[in-house]
């Protein structure tokens, strides 16, 4: 009798590797990116570079306007209820335009590109540097649908997005590139920006802390109001570089962020963001 022809490989969506707590940056104030391996430093060495200025009024990636967007409780199965907030886009596809990672393409969405050889200053407490391997599928799941399905393989890949008030940075080690999603949403006049950032092996994507715009002023004009932005990014689709015919299953990365004391505080914790429509994320090249 034949074997069974109906089992496939495991899928793999992400593996959590070591985490090591970043050292005290009073001590060692600045971050180097060494072929796309991060390392604290007293002093500059390399390429002294700063964060990209602020610059609202730079716009890129896929625009869709007149949009809405609620609160909704998502309830898991092993930790308590918490909030999220729902978009709807109001298409029946979302579209992340891939980019390269450019400085200027990385502003655009708040985000400062540190290549190889570069390093800047980097004065925040509270992270840690993890190891992570995500799979090409990573993003065909949900951890909004709650009753323990944040590990099941969904038919179409949703929007999934986040800010926090705790800086983070992703290393692309190769040797395919790492895509980091981003997005930068005006809340005030109801548009976002979506985009795919194909950052090449050996350069890195620092995102200073991000907060909820400020409300507008009475009397603001709606050009104001646009510049009233929040930007916000996700990972799942890492391994977009992977999803070729001969591709492999996943890629392996570097990451800078919050330990669980600042991931859980009031203040700094991430707020999760969903879009529920399928989405396309196109490759670069």
């Amino acid at each position: 009798m034949p074997p069974d022809q109906s089992d496939f490989d495991p899928v793999l969506f992400i593996k959590d590797g070591p985490s090591t707590p970043l050292r005290d940056p009073k001590q060692y104030p600045y971050m180097l990116n060494d072929r796309g391996v991060g390392s604290q430093i007293e002093t500059p060495v390399g390429v002294p570079i700063t964060l990209a200025p602020e610059a609202p009024d730079l716009e890129r990636g896929a625009t869709y306007r007149d949009i809405a967007h609620w609160q909704r409780t998502v309830t898991p199965k092993d930790w308590p209820p918490y909030e999220i907030t729902e978009f709807d886009f109001r298409v029946p596809e979302v579209r992340y335009e891939p980019l390269p990672a450019t400085p200027e393409n990385a502003q655009a969405f708040g985000a400062t590109l540190l290549r190889d050889g570069q390093c800047l200053y980097f004065p925040y407490e509270g992270l840690v540097m993890a190891e992570y391997t995500y799979g090409k599928w990573a993003g065909y799941e949900s951890p909004y649908l709650g009753d323990g399905r944040s590990r099941e393989l969904l038919t179409w890949n949703a929007t999934d997005l986040e800010y926090h008030d705790f800086a983070h940075i992703f290393f692309s080690r190769g040797p395919e590139p790492l895509v980091i999603t981003v997005a930068r949403w005006r809340p005030y006049v109801n548009e976002i920006s979506l985009a795919d950032l194909w950052v090449e092996p050996g350069d890195a994507l620092v995102i200073p802390p991000k907060r909820m715009a400020p409300p507008p002023l009475p009397g603001m004009s709606e050009q104001e109001k646009r510049l009233l932005v929040v930007d916000m990014h996700n990972n799942r689709n890492s391994a977009q570089a992977c999803r070729r015919y001969d591709g492999p299953p996943g890629l392996f990365t570097v990451t800078v962020l919050a330990d669980a004391a600042v991931m859980s505080a009031p203040l700094t914790r991430p707020y999760y963001h969903e879009e529920k429509q399928p989405t396309w994320h196109g490759m670069l090249r």
